[in-house]
Parts: C-alpha cells; sequence; structure tokens
C-alpha cells in the first residue's frame, strides 16, 4: 500500500498503457496470422474479440505484476529515480531518439535489407495504426515496465546478494551487468515475432534480432541507471516514434 500511495500517478499511467496496449497488441497479432492459423485458432477461441480480451488480460496482468514488484526492487536497490527534467538527461535521451530511430529505419532498411531481400520487402507494407499504437504503449512502456524496471532491477539485486551483501552500496558494475543480461533477454524475447514476420529464422535474421534489439536494450537499461524508468520509457517510445515516421514518409 506504500508503493501504491507513493507512485499512484505512475501506476495509473502504466495500468493506462497495458489497457490500450493489450488491446492493439491482440488486434494487431490476430490480423498478422495467416488465414489458416486464425482458422485454427477461432476453433478454440471463438472469435477475434474474445482472442483481444485474453491478450489484453494478459498484458494487464504481468504489468501489474511487474510494476509492483519492479517500484520494490527499484526502490530497494536504489536505482528508482523521480522523473524530473534534467538538460544532461533531455540531451542524452534525444540523442539516442534520434539514433535510435535511423538505426531502426534506414539502418535496418539499407543494411540488413541489402543482405535480405524479406527483410527490405518487410517495408513494402505500411505500419497500421494498431500496429504503431501498440509499439507506443505496449513496446514503449509495458516493455520497459517488464525488461528494466522489474527484470534488470531483480538481477542487479541477485548479483548484489551474491557477492556484495556486505557493502552498503550496490557497485555500478553490478547494474551494468545486469543491462546487458536483460538487455539480452530483450532481444531473445523478439526471435518469436521475428519468426512470424519472415516465416523462419535464418542466421542473418537471428543475428539482426539480437545485434538490433541488444543495442536498444542496453541503451534504455542505460537511461533507467542514470536517470530512472522515466528516461527509458521516454527513449523506447522516441525511438518508436522517429523509425515510424521515416518509415511511412521515406522508406
Amino acid at each position: 500500500m506504500k508503493i501504491i500511495k507513493s507512485h499512484w500517478k505512475f501506476i495509473i499511467f502504466v495500468l493506462i498503457c497495458a489497457v490500450i496496449g493489450g488491446i492493439f497488441t491482440g488486434i494487431y497479432t490476430i490480423n498478422s496470422y495467416d488465414e489458416a492459423i486464425v482458422n485454427e485458432l477461432l476453433k478454440q477461441i471463438k472469435s477475434k474479440e474474445l482472442f483481444v480480451l485474453i491478450t489484453t488480460i494478459q498484458v494487464i496482468l504481468y504489468a501489474i505484476f511487474s510494476l509492483i514488484f519492479g517500484l520494490i526492487l527499484s526502490e530497494k536497490i536504489k536505482l528508482w529515480k523521480q522523473f524530473e527534467f534534467k538538460r544532461v538527461a533531455i540531451i542524452t535521451v534525444l540523442i539516442i531518439i534520434i539514433v535510435g530511430g535511423l538505426l531502426l529505419s534506414f539502418g535496418d532498411y539499407y543494411i540488413f535489407g541489402a543482405l535480405n531481400e524479406k527483410i527490405k520487402e518487410s517495408y513494402n507494407l505500411k505500419p497500421t495504426i494498431e500496429y504503431i499504437i501498440s509499439s507506443f504503449t505496449y513496446g514503449g512502456v509495458i516493455e520497459e515496465i517488464v525488461l528494466r524496471l522489474f527484470f534488470m532491477s531483480l538481477i542487479s539485486l541477485i548479483l548484489y546478494k551474491i557477492f556484495y551483501r556486505k557493502k552498503e552500496e550496490i557497485p555500478t558494475h553490478i547494474h551494468i551487468i545486469s543491462n546487458i543480461i536483460s538487455a539480452l533477454a530483450f532481444a531473445i524475447l523478439h526471435i518469436p515475432a521475428t519468426i512470424q514476420m519472415f516465416g523462419g529464422l535464418t542466421f542473418l535474421l537471428f543475428a539482426r534480432c539480437l545485434i538490433m534489439n541488444g543495442i536498444f536494450g542496453i541503451s534504455f537499461g542505460f537511461l533507467y541507471r542514470k536517470y530512472g524508468i522515466g528516461y527509458a520509457i521516454l527513449g523506447h517510445f522516441g525511438c518508436h516514434l522517429i523509425s515510424k515516421i521515416i518509415w511511412i514518409l521515406f522508406i
């Protein structure tokens, strides 16, 4: 209850994003399946609306779990920082947003797309509204709550308890290691989406998934460690925003 009272505005914000993200992720997911998969799915789940409802409930549940325990853990290991406008933090997040947005669009299209025609062809279809909203709310907010606020904090606490429990403060390199681990998990969790998008997984697609998501995961983890989860969310959201604008207008 103390956690809820202290962070009620942030909790409401995350829950709103979980509801919106769950709805539009469900819509985007079922619309991206081919007809055979949809028909098979509808044999078990009677309607697309029910699939979207189930997806939304799942997102809300693990968002709540990750949020509450993430808040507890982040305060325990002193990674929680109240969001404040700081010049250095704003400049840092803007650099990450601009570079990340360019890498997610032009970089992916011209570098990985040159090596794999399917990657280049995936940009022929412009992103749908449900995909964009899902990437902003589920990707930009919920993924940060799960992977950074909860998982990265948990790894930091575990490493601290194993190696440095006699010290009063957690060494910085513990947070750096936990950032790398959470970034790797962030990348691995995107493999199923890669398989679904391209109909399989080659070495190049696997490397692309690890490199692209790993780089971004480390960047968002850095923002979380230095400036708090608010800036990690802002960085993740901004990278999606810039990349989608470039995709729609220039690719």
